[in-house]
């Protein structure tokens, strides 16, 4: 995949960011309950989480009794922050640095959990990359589920998220491969970001079905709030939100 090393770069170097940005209060009401949704059961599933970061999910995945679970990811500092909490807490993860792009196949998944890997993808053919990865990994009839910047999103969902404790800019006018700017403060007043990039829905379909991989869709979020608070804090977000779940099958 083209230009894939300055992204390496660029998670090494905040590594540290975007694991606390895990704890941010849209990650854990309205994102993981999303992406628990579509796992289902997991008990005793062969899982692959690609990206796997600094291994949120793998544990969260792990806790909820999956067989194995094995995390990958391009950012070396990433998994090696996901290793260092492996020793402290031992729940029989395995995580490796290698490239969803060119991952080849590396075992037969019953599920492939993919957050935040397809909208890096700048073209077609980078999309396809990923998702011949994910293909290659899953066992016939497995899954793949995921969260993904929301493609289908109208124009004006762009813009400051400050409420839910982030930004998210865009190229105008949007085109394929536009870049989406991600971009998260700090306590200290300063901030930290990355970038994403915008690929029709159009085009998510018609690859995943090149890949191999059948039942496409974009799945809408949803919230799971804490006990007492207000739903029309979720209200905004949740109005053409700006992340979606998605999911497929081989």
């Amino acid at each position: 995949m083209a230009e894939r090393a300055p992204h390496h770069a660029e998670y090494d170097d905040i590594a540290a960011e975007y694991a606390a940005s895990k704890q941010l209060p849209f990650r854990i009401v309205v994102e993981a309950p999303t992406l628990f949704d579509l796992a289902g059961d997991v008990r005793g599933l062969a899982i692959l989480d690609l990206p796997s970061g600094e291994g949120t999910y793998s544990r969260a995945f792990a806790r909820r009794g999956a067989g194995s679970v094995l995390g990958i990811d391009l950012s070396s500092a990433m998994v090696e922050q996901a290793r260092a909490i492996e020793r402290q807490e031992r729940l029989g993860l395995s995580y490796q640095v290698g490239d969803a792009a060119d991952l080849g196949t590396i075992g037969a998944f019953d599920l492939v959990v993919a957050c935040y890997l397809f909208n890096y993808a700048r073209t077609a053919d980078e999309l396809l990359a990923f998702a011949r990865s994910v293909r290659a990994n899953l066992k016939p009839g497995g899954r793949l589920i995921g969260m993904n910047d929301n493609p289908r999103n109208a124009m004006e969902r762009y813009g400051s998220f400050a409420t839910y404790g982030f930004s998210r800019d865009t190229e105008l006018p949007r085109r394929e491969g536009s870049r989406i700017r991600y971009t998260f403060p700090k306590p200290d007043g300063t901030s930290f970001g990355f970038d994403n990039f915008w690929l029709a829905p159009e085009t998510y379909a018609r690859v995943f079905a090149e890949a191999g991989l059948k039942d496409f869709r974009f799945v809408d979020c949803q919230a799971k709030l804490p006990e007492g608070q207000d739903p029309a804090l979720w209200q905004d977000f949740l109005h053409d939100c700006p992340i979606t779940g998605l999911a497929a099958s081989r």
